[in-house]
């Protein structure tokens, strides 16, 4: 077994592509949720 490996069996190369796709993801969900919170305050504002 290689030395260059973590606990999750990633090398490092591995653990920062994981990290790249993981992060879009993220972002993606995150943009999806704003513009959703946005829509239904502009429907139904819930301050002010």
């Amino acid at each position: 077994m290689s030395d260059n490996t973590s606990v999750s069996g990633f090398s490092a190369d591995e653990a920062k592509e994981f990290h790249t796709f993981f992060m879009q993801g993220f972002l993606g969900f995150t943009a999806v949720a704003v513009v959703a919170h946005i829509l239904v305050w502009m429907w139904r504002p819930w301050l002010g």
